[in-house]
């Protein structure tokens, strides 16, 4: 059984950079990765969106959470979050391990921050934005060490990883785009609708299987 859902105000503030660069970086800092999730990937977050009865974003920024548990550790990262059915800036987005948060709970967990997040202020400034749009993104200004936006094309869902080559390895952001689909994966497969059932997420989003 998994460890008891720990509050975001008792997880420690988690740094995601390799090196601490001040200044905004120039356009030859930039780098990105484009990693398009599968059509078996793709059709397994669209059945677990209406199975659960959550929405796509809620999943992916879980399946994020437990992506950087498994790259880098354990914490919480303060994200900016636009796009979907939110707009949240300094989101706790909540970083566990099986062990210390079941797939319902990692759910539960990005839900109730999001609901939160308008009137909650944290100290700790966003490291990175995760954009959700529907279709492929216009460029826009980069700010933020790290930034994914994740978006539809041709049918299937695509999150792009652009970085501050300056703050990242390399190799560290094509571990987190390596880990993601196991993280995705980790979370449809294990979240059921009678757990969430229990909580407010089943109360914002309506009945389930709709």
């Amino acid at each position: 059984m998994a460890a008891p859902y720990v509050a975001q105000s008792d997880s420690t503030p988690l740094r995601i950079t390799d090196y601490d660069i001040a200044g905004r970086p120039s356009p030859g800092d930039l780098a990105k990765f484009s990693a398009p999730l599968s059509e078996v990937l793709t059709d397994e977050l669209d059945e677990a969106q209406r199975i659960l009865g959550i929405p796509t974003e809620e999943i992916v920024l879980a399946a994020l959470g437990r992506t950087i548990a498994r790259t880098i550790g354990e914490g919480y990262v303060a994200v900016d979050f636009t796009g979907g059915e939110h707009s949240a800036s300094a989101l706790a987005l909540h970083c566990a391990a099986p062990e210390r948060a079941s797939a319902s709970e990692m759910l539960v967990s990005v839900h109730r921050e999001l609901s939160a997040a308008p009137r909650r202020a944290h100290e700790q400034p966003a490291e990175v934005l995760i954009s959700y749009r529907g279709s492929a993104p216009e460029l826009a200004c980069f700010d933020h060490a790290l930034e994914i936006r994740f978006y539809r094309d041709g049918g299937l869902m695509y999150l792009d990883w652009q970085y501050d080559s300056r703050q990242f390895a390399s190799y560290t952001v094509e571990e987190l785009t390596e880990q993601f689909p196991f993280a995705l994966i980790e979370l449809t497969s294990e979240a059921t609708p009678a757990l969430l059932g229990k909580t407010d997420v089943a109360i914002a989003v309506g009945a389930f299987g709709r």
